[in-house]
């Protein structure tokens, strides 16, 4: 089993890359095969301990940085990390999967210019995935990669999250729902009303619209949006998350009894953050192209290495990737 991985660009490589040792010490049968500057990965990994035959470097003498255009960048910076190993994904059937916590708009040129999509008429889409009230994940697609579509690519976005998720979550018929103002038949935009009697008539198990203050509900597998609202929505969770957890905690050390133990509250918002941080939750998947990639946050740390090579390994053990 060999995953790709693009090394640089994200806001700090030295993090992202230390944390390679961990993944090969932590799972079992993977070499990983890590497209960057040779000397810089050796230097940030030398000393330490893992199985050193199950890594392959593959040398890039250049990055694709945030600032880059995402096109010009992936046509003119051929010894780039992201387009070698985009090219490495493309010609060997060795690899099924690849990661990288880079430039986003890169990301996504590269799998279409390089890698290839799907089918012709597929547009890809980017699915993340975050916890819900019932204990499981829900699954949102788009959360950014197509800010602007058409009724059918949001079928096709739902067509491919809930492929996914029955595969890699086992659930055997996922229910899947668009994000909408109402949970009438007949709420929305024109585009959602369009794509509402698309899924409707589709294979999928298609429940309906629903609105964006039942998305932690864990009703429904996968969400539906493009990929303005979508962000939108995952940056809305992301920010409320974070301002709740602050203000509780805050008002916790305002309100408690001089003296009182408080280390039961270190060690609960320890727990609640490592359900909502993104570096213990692995990355978003891009699907719709010829083979699956794993964007991570662009400030990806050595967490966040060992958790999508783990992700990974569960997607291609899964059987997703045929």
């Amino acid at each position: 089993m060999k995953i790709l991985i693009d090394a640089f660009g994200c806001d700090n490589p030295e993090q992202f890359i230390s944390g390679i040792a961990t993944a090969i010490n932590e799972t079992e049968n993977v070499t990983l095969v890590v497209a960057g500057d040779e000397k810089t990965i050796e230097s940030i990994l030398k000393g330490k301990q893992f199985d050193r035959s199950r890594l392959e470097i593959l040398d890039a003498s250049e990055v694709i940085s945030n600032e880059d255009s995402p096109v010009l960048a992936i046509r003119r910076k051929k010894k780039s990390s992201l387009v070698v190993a985009y090219e490495n994904l493309k010609k060997s059937d060795e690899y099924h999967v690849m990661i990288s916590a880079g430039n986003t708009g890169a990301v996504i040129a590269g799998a279409v210019l390089l890698l290839g999509r799907e089918n012709s008429e597929t547009r890809p889409t980017l699915a993340t995935f975050f916890p819900n009230e019932k204990g499981t994940m829900t699954c949102l697609a788009d959360c950014g990669a197509n800010v602007d579509c058409r009724a059918e690519h949001l079928l096709q976005f739902a067509t491919h999250a809930s492929g996914y998720v029955k595969k890699v979550y086992a659930i055997e018929s996922p229910r899947v729902a668009l994000l909408s103002v109402g949970t009438e038949d007949q709420k929305g935009n024109q585009t959602t009303k369009e794509a509402f009697e698309l899924l409707k008539k589709s294979n999928l198990n298609f429940v309906g619209n629903m609105e964006a203050k039942t998305a932690l509900s864990g009703e429904v597998d996968v969400i539906v949006a493009d990929g303005f609202w979508g962000n939108v929505l995952l940056k809305t969770i992301e920010g409320t998350a974070k301002f709740m957890m602050n203000k509780t905690l805050e008002l916790l050390l305002k309100n408690a009894e001089k003296g009182v133990d408080l280390s039961f509250v270190k060690k609960t918002f320890y727990e609640l953050k490592q359900t909502i941080d993104f570096n213990s939750l692995g990355g978003a998947v891009l699907l719709g192209a010829k083979k699956p990639i794993i964007k991570a946050h662009g400030s990806a740390n050595a967490e966040t290495m060992v958790n999508t090579v783990k992700q990974a390994v569960n997607m291609i053990n899964s059987g997703y990737i045929r």
